[in-house]
């Protein structure tokens, strides 16, 4: 599954919530992350509805606000994987 966060290199609640993002990844093989720096592609970043920072995307669904935290994180991650297996087979 692909996730998405979109972020700016200044944003220090950006790279925490990049941090909490990476430790996830870094133990579920099944999960793939893509960090969108919003500066240098303001042209997706305005295409895929993005208007704050951090804001983590799967598919059509948006987690963003000022205080992201790990559980926040990992509750919008495992809603999406339930979404998933859940589907046809």
């Amino acid at each position: 599954m692909k996730i998405e966060l979109y972020r700016t290199i200044l944003c220090p609640r950006c790279l925490l919530v990049s941090r909490a993002l990476q430790k996830i990844v870094a133990h579920s093989p099944h999960l793939e992350l893509e960090t969108i720096e919003v500066a240098t592609n303001l042209m997706r970043t305005r295409k895929a509805g993005i208007k704050t920072v951090p804001t983590i995307k799967i598919g059509n669904d948006v987690l963003t606000g000022l205080i992201l935290t790990p559980r926040m994180i990992h509750r919008f991650i495992e809603k999406h994987l339930q979404d998933n297996d859940s589907g046809p087979t």
